[in-house]
């Protein structure tokens, strides 16, 4: 007896522990994340998110999990430390041998797939960040916790997306995939058509949850552009709220490997904005200083051959219009996005956005799309594995959960294509409903007995008394 108690003593203060340091890596990451320099923001935002609505669950954890992620914070701190620059870094107007590495290195985090030495794979903090954030997701999950969901409207954290595929979480749209790419880098047949455009641009189109993101999240690691495209960059615009075109390009050119102090400096000193600056003009010079930052972009990506993804427009206005317009051959490069994307090689970009018309004015003649709805098995797997997820949370603590024990999950697998067919095929319904049901307040839902199959009565054993 006295063993138990202090097992469960012992139990106690690792979760407290742990708990402990999840708040300290929390508060460090919030004295950082308004840099404009932290380095890979987006994923950290979403890492550190987790941490900060699951710091509740740690208990409910089953002790090989807390073992995981007793062993995980460690790395996490580490990578928040390497994300963050030194203050010879931070320092304008200098760029060190150090520095210039951090951005190469940060050029290959920012886009991926791009091919790198073995050494590269061990050095790029690019590299860390993303596989933690996959484990931190596998102990803790990825959704909200219950009282996060429950605050204000106003309240609620933007979900930004990345570059980042999990390929075993993405079901179906195979053919619609190589169709995105095919209207990307061309037909496979097309063969060396002097004639075929240098720069091409595609739109996906759908609601909130119809797969957008995932659609296109396919067609950036398909073979076709990996062959085609040296050169391939996520950028998350996100919602009207977080709109904000300064922000926007430096991003880019920091992914790029670019040194933003420089970058700014140029800007400031440019004639474009001095003009307007000395004339007292200071809403034009901000303006201006957009027009510099699209050369700059510009210039950058002519070396190569690129694809560009811009994920989640929703601010949408004249500034995205027309996506394949060359840049103007006098005047300010201020009017439009497409200034500062180069057509000289083949190249091509890819956007996704709530709404068909404003995909077609992006794209102009550029091909279309819109993710069709998730059928049969496909959209079953997708069901399957959130209620796993969601299952095994409710179960932590009261035994090791199985599905082939589950007699609602049963019930459910018989009804599958009811439950599917009553989502639309919208994947963000499928995971709402198996959350749902997988959280259900069913009374020992494993062990309730089978219901019992009925014996087929034939017409001798009707007859007999």
């Amino acid at each position: 007896m006295a063993g138990e108690q202090q097992v469960q003593a012992e139990g106690g203060s690792n979760e407290q522990e742990l708990q402990r340091k999840m708040e300290k890596l929390v508060a460090d990451f919030d004295e950082e994340v308004d840099k404009p320099e932290l380095r890979h923001q987006q994923e950290l935002s979403e890492l550190f998110g987790i941490l900060r609505v699951k710091n509740g669950v740690v208990s409910q954890l089953p002790q090989d999990m807390k073992d995981q992620l007793a062993a995980l914070l460690p790395e996490i701190d580490a990578a928040l430390k390497q994300c963050v620059p030194s203050q010879e870094e931070a320092a304008p107007g200098k760029k060190t041998t150090k520095m210039k590495k951090a951005a190469a290195l940060n050029m290959a985090d920012c886009i991926p797939c791009k091919p790198k030495t073995h050494e590269d794979d061990d050095a790029s903090p690019s590299s860390v960040v993303a596989p933690l954030l996959k484990r931190t997701r596998d102990i803790l999950g990825d959704s909200p916790a219950p009282a996060a969901a429950a605050r204000a409207e106003e309240d609620v954290l933007y979900e930004w997306t990345t570059s980042y595929v999990d390929e075993e979480r993405l079901y179906g749209w195979d053919e619609e995939a190589k169709d995105v790419a095919d209207g990307l880098a061309g037909p496979e047949d097309g063969g060396d058509d002097d004639e075929a455009p240098l720069f091409r641009a595609a739109g996906i189109f759908g609601i909130h949850g119809s797969g957008k993101t995932a659609l296109a999240q396919k067609v950036f690691i398909h073979d076709r552009i990996k062959d085609t495209f040296p050169l391939r960059l996520w950028v998350c615009v996100g919602p009207s709220e977080h709109e904000d075109r300064f922000n926007l390009l430096y991003r880019m050119l920091d992914n790029l490997g670019l040194d933003t102090y420089k970058v700014e400096e140029v800007v400031n000193n440019s004639e474009a904005v001095k003009k307007h600056a000395d004339a007292g003009n200071h809403a034009a010079a901000e303006e201006s200083k957009i027009g510099v930052l699209l050369f700059i972009l510009h210039a950058t990506l002519a070396k190569t051959s690129y694809l560009i993804v811009f994920d989640d427009i929703r601010a949408y206005s004249d500034w995205y219009t027309n996506l394949l317009l060359p840049p103007p051959t006098d005047g300010e490069w201020t009017e439009r996005l497409a200034y500062g994307l180069p057509k000289v090689k083949k190249s091509a970009v890819l956007i996704t956005c709530r709404k068909e018309e404003h995909a077609r004015k992006m794209v102009r003649t550029g091909r279309v799309f819109h993710p069709p709805p998730l059928r049969g098995s496909e959209a079953w797997m997708l069901f399957e594995r959130e209620y796993v997820v969601e299952a095994r949370k409710k179960w932590q603590g009261r035994g090791e959960y199985s599905k082939e024990d589950d007699r609602l999950y049963e019930e459910l697998e018989g009804m599958q294509k009811e439950i599917v067919g009553k989502c639309l095929g919208l994947p963000v319904a499928i995971v709402e409903a198996a959350k749902g049901f997988a959280l259900l307040d069913i009374e020992d839902d494993k062990t309730r007995p089978r219901a019992a199959t009925a014996k087929p009565i034939d017409d001798a054993d009707a007859g007999e008394a």
